[in-house]
């Protein structure tokens, strides 16, 4: 099954105000594809046009052969059970119990018995090392160990596609560590296409393995974690170097005479 996601020339604009230009980039599966820019970029309407939230004024998004917009309604929903979501506050509901959480995709799109489902959502949490926690709800648990319900119920239904919008917001600077790591063990364990959007510099550095890069609508680089310092492109550099880690690693490479 093709798991590559394509976007050919995306345009999308609110109340004659363009938030998206021309943007074209593919997505590979196994791999963290990273949406990266400042807060107002456009970062988030590319996220949730990839996700089928809102509709493009013009381009189109692939998923392998298929093209977004000429879906009919009974193909997105299929497309929808092969897509997982990881919200930025995790989004759990606060009346359910952490496994009824995981559950809840699983009662949507199947038939499957109560046993069946739980034994999914029993290995989902395993999966993300929440072990005992079954009967908790969200409110008993740290900020750290919802987001790993969260993945948990993102890939509740083995999803070929998962979008993580800030997965790290909220979270001390070691637990974003540990989240970014189970994100990137569960893209290539399962073969995932997954898409991240996110301005945490240590993420970017950490697990991207193709990024995206986003000012003020425009795409203006693509590359890697290995190749970011590298670019010419000045308005990618002043992200960059908006962090502290990433200006005392160039600074490190000019002090080694490496090229940046």
């Amino acid at each position: 099954m093709n798991k590559i996601i394509k976007v050919e020339n995306l345009c999308k604009s609110f109340d004659g105000e363009t938030v998206l230009k021309d943007v074209s980039i593919s997505y590979e599966p196994g791999k963290c594809n990273m949406i990266i820019g400042a807060s107002g970029s456009g970062k988030t309407v590319l996220l949730k046009n990839l996700i089928g939230l809102l509709e493009p004024d013009s381009g189109e998004i692939w998923y392998g052969d298929e093209p977004l917009s000429g879906m009919s309604y009974g193909e997105k929903r299929r497309l929808r059970r092969r897509i997982g979501v990881l919200f930025q506050s995790s989004a759990l509901f606060d009346f359910a119990t952490v496994i009824e959480n995981v559950m809840f995709p699983m009662d949507f799109f199947t038939d499957w018995s109560f046993q069946e489902k739980r034994e999914r959502a029993r290995f989902c949490l395993e999966r993300v090392n929440v072990i005992g926690s079954d009967d908790k709800y969200p409110n008993e648990l740290s900020g750290g160990m919802q987001k790993r319900v969260g993945i948990a119920r993102a890939i509740a239904m083995n999803p070929d596609f998962l979008f993580c919008d800030e997965p790290n917001s909220g979270l001390d600077p070691y637990t974003s560590i540990l989240i970014d790591g189970l994100i990137q063990d569960i893209t290539r364990e399962f073969n995932i296409t997954t898409i991240v959007n996110t301005h945490d510099m240590n993420s970017i550095l950490g697990i991207g393995d193709r990024i995206a890069f986003i000012h003020k609508g425009s795409m203006l680089w693509s590359g890697t974690n290995q190749t970011i310092f590298d670019s010419d492109c000045r308005e990618l550099m002043d992200f960059v170097c908006a962090n502290t880690l990433a200006r005392n690693i160039i600074e490190e490479r000019k002090a080694a005479g490496k090229k940046l």
